[in-house]
């Protein structure tokens, strides 16, 4: 008779987490692009306990997809654009909106392209070189620069090359079309004319980069400016109100 209840018990136990195991909970969003537009017919994939559940966003870029409790990777992906990875943990089920989801669109090429309001613009390609002293070295820029408007600015890097070069160091341009100096005499000292930005990884090859910055003109060096630079890559632009 004891054995009979055991077994009875267990049975129960394991329907009991069989049901556990098909329990669903909702996940609700939305996706835009990256010029704040809905994305509709994107791709949304649910992955926990060895389940993969599916769903697309409608033409308002709204979507809801069901989950099973437990650690989940939830992709988004659509043509042409950079997919995103999300890692939740939610050990029970329930209706939950997770906001608004960013898919940026992936540029025609490799470079650095300001964020406009409809769509991209490249940042020319341009040059560094530098004129030596026995008391200087001093660095300019070179090529002409891409004339942007605004302050709060947006940058999307986009690395194609072999190895990648993350990488970029900002300076501003003077009026003599100079970055600044390494002085040699009577110290070694770096006067460069360094501004700051915030980098933000969007993909292994793909970042954003925000700042904030008054008209003039910048340049961003493909690595950074040290006492052994002489000549280098970058690209050249021109802020205006």
């Amino acid at each position: 008779m004891l054995k009979k209840i055991s077994l009875l018990i267990l049975a129960l136990f394991i329907v009991s987490k069989a049901s556990y195991a098909f329990e669903s909970g909702t996940l609700r969003g939305r996706i835009m692009d990256g010029f704040g537009k809905p994305l509709s017919f994107a791709d949304v994939t649910a992955i926990s306990n060895g389940s993969k559940l599916r769903a697309s966003s409608d033409s308002t870029g709204n979507f809801s997809i069901s989950y099973h409790p437990g650690n989940i990777k939830l992709t988004f992906d659509k043509g042409g654009y950079i997919p995103l990875y999300i890692p939740l943990s939610l050990d029970e089920t329930t209706d939950l909106s997770i906001g608004d989801i960013t898919l940026w669109k992936i540029p025609p090429k490799g470079g650095l392209f300001v964020v406009g309001d409809n769509a991209y613009g490249e940042i020319n390609n341009a040059e560094y070189y530098s004129e030596s002293t026995s008391k200087e070295k001093r660095f300019y820029a070179k090529g002409s620069p891409t004339k942007i408007k605004g302050r709060e600015l947006k940058f999307i890097d986009f690395q194609t090359d072999n190895p990648l070069v993350i990488g970029k160091t900002l300076y501003r341009v003077d009026s003599n079309n100079s970055l600044g100096s390494i002085v040699f005499y009577p110290t070694q000292s770096y006067v460069l004319n360094k501004e700051k930005d915030a980098y933000t990884k969007i993909a292994d090859n793909v970042g954003m980069r925000k700042l904030e910055l008054p008209p003039g003109r910048y340049f961003y060096c493909v690595g950074e400016i040290t006492i052994r630079s002489k000549v280098g890559p970058g690209f050249f632009f021109e802020v205006s109100s």
